[in-house]
């Protein structure tokens, strides 16, 4: 998870939310498995208002990210964007409204994932979007962090987006806050470390 600290020049809120632009941003590696397509064609279904930004990390799958790159160039709502450095990456998505990601359970791995970049959505203080992936879910639903699509389908992750409105932005951008406040690496490390003491004591 990532440290809190790297937040805390930060004030909340990070950015002035615009109503008729909302700004969604997912960023990892290029893989056919994560679906990166689906998101993309999730934006032929959104509002107007909705954008995408995808900051992707090149792969060996050079193939795909064409395809990737011939679906943003095609689409007036989707970016592809330059990678930064990882201690930027919290500081750079502060700018957007929601973290997005939405890949179905192919593999009992992505069923269970828990990624790093849902920690990241949170410490940038983002409202998250999500497929009903069951760890993602279990955290939106706890901490009321975002919406959860019925289904790992465009369509249904576009139902979703397009209900939103500013005031449900804001709440689940405030709730990220309270929550990067609990899920950080100074928060779980000091859970790891009583683990630890007790083994060794045992």
């Amino acid at each position: 998870m990532t440290s809190m600290g790297q937040m805390d020049f930060f004030s909340f809120p990070t950015h002035f939310i615009d109503s008729s632009h909302i700004r969604i941003v997912h960023h990892g590696m290029v893989s056919p498995d994560r679906h990166i397509h689906t998101m993309i064609e999730t934006m032929d279904y959104v509002d107007e208002r909705f954008s995408l930004d995808l900051m992707l990390v090149p792969t060996y799958h050079q193939d795909y990210y064409k395809v990737l790159q011939k679906m943003a160039d095609s689409r007036s709502n989707v970016r592809i964007l330059n990678p930064v450095a990882f201690e930027e990456i919290i500081p750079f998505t502060t700018q957007y409204d929601i973290g997005f990601f939405l890949v179905p359970p192919t593999t009992y791995n992505l069923q269970m994932c828990l990624p790093n970049k849902f920690f990241e959505f949170i410490q940038a203080r983002l409202a998250i979007a999500i497929g009903p992936s069951k760890e993602m879910a279990r955290y939106v639903q706890q901490y009321d962090l975002g919406i959860i699509a019925k289904d790992f389908t465009k369509e249904a992750m576009a139902e979703s987006l397009n209900k939103l409105t500013k005031d449900d932005i804001k709440h689940y951008k405030e709730n990220a806050n309270k929550t990067a406040q609990i899920l950080n690496a100074e928060q779980e490390g000091e859970k790891l470390l009583e683990m630890v003491n007790l083994l060794l004591e045992n």
